[in-house]
C-alpha cells in the first residue's frame, strides 16, 4: 500500500514538473533569442548642442545638425 502511494506521489511530481516548469521556462526573462529592441541613436548638434535622432538630423560635411539654420543651408 505504501509503495502505491509513493508511486502516485512520484507520478504527480513528474506531471507537475512537466506542465508547470516547462511553461515557466518559455516566459523566462533570461531567454537569449529574444528580439532586440532597436533604439534610435541620438547625435548632438555641434552648433547649438541639441540632441536629435540621427534619422532626423541633417548631415553636412560629415556632421549631424538639428536644423537647416544650424547647418547654414
Amino acid at each position: 500500500m505504501i509503495l502505491k502511494i509513493a508511486l502516485l506521489i512520484i507520478v504527480l511530481i513528474i506531471i507537475y514538473l512537466f506542465f508547470f516548469k516547462v511553461s515557466r521556462g518559455e516566459n523566462s526573462p533570461r531567454k537569449t533569442n529574444r528580439p532586440k529592441i532597436e533604439g534610435e541613436t541620438m547625435v548632438e548638434c555641434p552648433v547649438c548642442g541639441t540632441f536629435v535622432s540621427n534619422k532626423d538630423a541633417i548631415i553636412k560635411d560629415g556632421q549631424f545638425f538639428c536644423s537647416k539654420e544650424c547647418a547654414k543651408l
